[in-house]
């Protein structure tokens, strides 16, 4: 059985077939296309986050807006994504404070 370290879950809108092409060579299983939605979900012992991301910035323009969260369960953080007009930004927090924030 295997153990699940990391989780990424997010959508990126609007996206075509190159956005998806390009997510696809990184995480193929991992990213399907909804409409004018690219929606990422993955669970397992490892995702290319990194990789991931320096595919998909040539393909985001102006208007493109999402979030990718990256859960990982071992270090017990979650680093988000998040996509406004093409530019991406990244933040990080321990998932205690995440949890807290939420109210759980």
């Amino acid at each position: 059985m295997e153990q699940i370290i990391i989780k990424v879950y997010g959508s990126i809108s609007p996206a075509g077939n190159e956005l998806l092409q390009a997510a696809q060579r990184v995480a193929d299983e991992s990213v399907s296309l909804e409409g004018d939605m690219l929606l990422i979900s993955h669970e397992g012992m490892y995702f290319m986050i990194d990789d991931f991301i320096e595919a998909i910035k040539p393909h985001l323009g102006k208007g493109s807006e999402g979030r990718i969260d990256y859960i990982d369960m071992d270090e017990w953080t979650l680093t988000r994504y998040r996509i406004q007009d093409g530019l991406i930004t990244r933040s990080e927090a321990g998932l205690n404070q995440v949890m807290d924030y939420s109210g759980h």
